[in-house]
C-alpha cells in the first residue's frame, strides 16, 4: 500500500471514528432526558428569568478575558492582531468547535489570523499555550475545591490525587513549556520556538485565567439559579462543577466540544447538591447557555469583519489613485 493510501485510509477511519463519536453523544443525550422524562414532568418547576440576563453577561465576560489573555501570548510570540480582529478570530472559530476533534477550531484561527499577517505557526503555538495554561487554572481551581470540600464516597477515594494536580502548574515553568512544545512541533515537523514571556508573566496568565474560570462559573452558578433555589454554598460549588467538567469534556478531544461528556460529568458531580431530575436540567442548560453566547459572538464577528472586508475594498481605488496608478 502507498502512503497516499495509507493517508487516505487514515482520513476516512478518523471520519468515522468521529461521526460515531458524534452520534454516541448524541445518543447519550437522548437517553438522559428520556430516562428521566416522567420525573421532569412531575416537578413544580419555578424558574428565575431574572437570573439569566447576569449569567449571560458573565460568561461573556469571561470568554473576553479568555480572548484578552490569547491575545497577549500571541504577542508574545510575534503575531500582532489589533483587539477587533483578535474578537473576530476568536469567536468564529468557536463555531467549528462542534466538529469533533479539537484541531479544528486551532485550524479556524490559524487561517483567519493569516489574513492579517499572523503565520498559522506562531497563531497555532499561541493556541496551544492558551489551552495548556487555561486547562492548569481550570483543573487546580477544581481540583483544589473538590479535595477540600468534596463529599461523594468516589471523590474521598482520590482526594490525594486531587492534591497533586495543582502540581501540574510547575510545567508551566517557561523552560519547561518551551521544551514541551518544541517536542510537539517536532513530531508535527515544525520549526521550534522560542517562549519569551517571564515566569511572573505567566504567572499573571495564569492568574487572569483562573479569573477567567471564576467568572464563567459564577454565571454557571446563576443560570442554575434560574431554574432552582441555590444557596452560597453551592454556587461555589457550581463554579468548580463548571471547571471540573468543561476541562475533562475538552480533554476527550474526541466528541465535539466536549459533548455528552461534560453534561455527564456534570450530572454526576451535581448529584450530591440537587435532587434528580435537577442536575440534569442544569447540564443541559448549560450546553443552550454556551452555545446561545457562542453563537451571538460568532454573529457579530462575522458581521463586523464583513464590514472591515467591505471598508477595505471600497478604499482600495482610493489608494490606488493616491499612488498615482492607472
Amino acid at each position: 500500500m502507498t502512503s497516499a493510501q495509507v493517508s487516505s485510509t487514515r482520513g476516512r477511519i478518523n471520519r468515522i471514528v468521529r461521526a460515531v463519536a458524534l452520534i454516541l453523544s448524541l445518543a447519550f443525550m437522548i437517553a438522559l432526558v428520556s430516562s428521566q422524562w416522567q420525573a421532569l414532568r412531575a416537578i413544580q418547576w419555578q424558574f428565575r428569568p431574572g437570573w439569566l440576563l447576569p449569567s449571560f453577561a458573565l460568561l461573556a465576560l469571561g470568554m473576553l478575558v479568555e480572548l484578552s489573555i490569547w491575545r497577549f501570548l500571541l504577542s508574545s510570540l510575534g503575531g500582532k492582531l489589533r483587539w477587533r480582529r483578535a474578537a473576530q478570530t476568536w469567536f468564529l472559530s468557536n463555531i467549528v468547535r462542534f466538529i469533533p476533534g479539537n484541531i479544528w477550531q486551532i485550524l479556524g484561527m490559524a487561517e483567519l489570523a493569516a489574513d492579517d499577517g499572523v503565520s498559522r505557526l506562531t497563531t497555532f503555538t499561541s493556541i496551544v499555550l492558551h489551552q495548556v495554561l487555561s486547562i492548569a487554572a481550570g483543573a487546580t481551581l477544581a481540583a483544589l475545591y473538590f479535595a477540600v470540600a468534596g463529599q461523594s464516597a468516589w471523590l474521598a477515594m482520590i482526594r490525594p490525587l486531587l492534591w497533586l494536580i495543582p502540581l501540574g502548574l510547575l510545567l508551566c515553568h517557561p523552560r519547561i513549556l518551551q521544551a514541551l512544545l518544541n517536542r510537539l512541533l517536532a513530531l508535527l515537523r515544525r520549526p521550534p520556538i522560542e517562549i519569551t514571556l517571564t515566569g511572573r508573566q505567566l504567572a499573571a496568565a495564569l492568574l487572569g485565567y483562573g479569573a477567567a474560570w471564576l467568572l464563567t462559573g459564577a454565571g454557571f452558578a446563576l443560570l442554575a439559579a434560574s431554574i432552582t433555589p441555590v444557596t452560597l454554598q453551592q454556587g461555589i460549588a457550581l463554579i468548580a462543577v463548571w471547571a471540573a467538567a468543561y476541562v475533562i469534556g475538552y480533554l476527550t478531544l474526541i466528541t465535539p466540544s466536549g459533548l455528552g461528556v461534560r453534561e455527564g460529568v456534570m450530572i454526576l458531580l451535581l448529584a450530591p447538591l440537587f435532587p434528580a431530575p435537577i442536575p440534569t436540567v442544569i447540564a443541559l442548560s448549560a450546553r443552550l447557555w454556551a452555545i446561545t453566547v457562542e453563537v451571538v459572538g460568532a454573529a457579530i464577528a462575522f458581521l463586523t469583519r464583513s464590514r472591515d472586508r467591505q471598508a477595505a475594498q471600497a478604499s482600495a481605488p482610493a489608494l490606488a489613485v493616491e499612488a498615482g496608478e492607472p
